[in-house]
């Protein structure tokens, strides 16, 4: 499918604490370099600009990176691929948050794309609002600059590359011409964020193009005007293609079907992105809430009835915080806060008369979907503390409410499990 994304692989991943001096003057480390990491990838263009974010994550410095001769198809051994990367650092921690950070550029931000149905031809239109140390020395130009990080086969870069500079007011800092080491070629690009994003539309559409009419003498009619209608001159500001991918700035007129919405039409990432996981898992831990209090109304317990709709204003009011930036509110059940239903999860002896309860079929079915809810909470603070860990747009003060939050409601869900199995005694 044509913008199908092709997603890198990362083939190996190794770290040496203390290089040895010889090894260590081969690669031209500074005296303040004791540790290294290494990554081997399928696809050097995405891990070069995963690479650049990497030093934004760890004050480490990219001391080697260098594709490999025909890409990785022709790999050396099956854990070669295309590129290795190499990140340098006085200790083996900030290398650590580095390669991790890179990792994740990987898997969420930095990708080819099909141009053509087949995905036989493919392309890189990237996007970097603001660049890290690594590219910003490649290209000459100061940290926090934006890029468009442009890659294609050589015909399709050639002419990507003429529509994106006369699309947008941008500077070509670095050109790779035909053939690099993958034999793909493309170039480096500098502006203003609007700017670049105009320029990589412009060369996306300039390489699809092409690889829908790949033996066409000249352009398509109006194919220079299409292209500066993606640019700022030939639309009214702040118009363009409905759709938009987070993080690149892709554009498009239908949405992918294995696209949905992170805020709006303008934040597009692929379903498996982390913050679609973790709603989806609050989405699953919604439903359940909602079950036993269902199953908790059959068996006519209203006080619980009432305790679990507290339990699902806090899980819209979480989701509602997560997607609109307000604060996280303060976890109330019944009553009781966050704390004094830690303090109640703990002694359940002493306030219900109920010791440890296991999961057992005598629980009967209000228990059970109870507990099945308190263990789907788990699996919802882990996944907060996976896409919520690093970078992230919530505010610090929102992250950690609502981590706390997570945590103290499976306090809270344990305590209603103990109150209905003392209230069947």
């Amino acid at each position: 499918m044509v913008l199908e994304p092709i997603k890198p692989e990362v083939l190996a991943v190794r770290m040496i604490p203390a290089v040895d001096p010889q090894l260590a003057a081969r690669l031209g480390l500074e005296p303040r370099h004791r540790a290294i990491g290494m990554i081997t990838c399928t696809s050097d263009d995405a891990l070069y600009a995963a690479l650049d974010a990497g030093t934004k994550a760890a004050p480490v410095d990219v001391v080697y990176a260098k594709s490999f001769y025909a890409g990785a198809a022709h790999a050396s051994g099956p854990f070669s691929g295309e590129i290795i990367g190499v990140f340098a650092a006085g200790d083996e921690e900030a290398v650590s948050s580095a390669v991790q950070a890179t990792l994740r550029y990987l898997e969420h931000q930095a990708w080819f794309y099909a141009a053509d149905p087949a995905g036989r031809c493919a392309f890189f239109p990237h996007v970097i609002p603001s660049l890290g140390r690594y590219l910003s020395r490649q290209a000459g130009v100061e940290p926090g600059t934006p890029m468009a990080y442009l890659i294609a086969p050589p015909i399709e870069a050639i002419l990507g590359l003429d529509a994106a500079l006369k699309a947008a007011r941008v500077e070509m800092k670095v050109f790779y011409p035909p053939p690099t080491e993958t034999n793909f070629a493309g170039g480096l690009l500098v502006g203003e964020q609007p700017e670049v994003e105009a320029a990589a539309r412009a060369f996306q559409e300039a390489v699809l193009d092409l690889a829908s009419r790949p033996r066409a003498l000249t352009p398509a009619p109006g194919v220079e005007e299409r292209a500066a209608a993606f640019g700022k001159a030939a639309k009214p500001k702040g118009q363009g293609r409905r759709y938009r991918v987070h993080g690149s700035g892709f554009e498009m007129d239908a949405k992918p079907d294995d696209y949905t919405h992170l805020f709006d039409d303008r934040s597009l990432v692929r379903k498996d992105h982390p913050v679609i996981r973790w709603r989806g898992k609050l989405d699953l831990l919604h439903a359940q809430v909602l079950e036993a209090a269902v199953e908790a109304r059959r068996a006519q317990m209203e006080d619980l009835v009432r305790d679990l709709r507290d339990v699902l204003s806090y899980l819209r009011a979480l989701m509602s915080a997560e997607v609109t930036g307000k604060p996280v509110p303060d976890l109330a059940i019944h009553g009781f806060g966050a704390e004094e239903l830690h303090r109640l999860s703990h002694h359940t002896g002493e306030f219900f008369g109920v010791g440890w309860v296991t999961p057992d079929p005598d629980l009967g079915p209000v228990a059970s979907r109870l507990n099945l809810a308190r263990a789907s909470c788990r699996e919802v603070e882990i996944a907060a503390l996976d896409c919520f860990a690093g970078r992230t747009h919530l505010t610090p003060d929102n992250r950690d409410r609502l981590i706390h939050g997570l945590n103290r409601l499976s306090n809270a869900l344990y305590v209603l499990v103990c109150k209905t199995v003392a209230a069947s005694k």
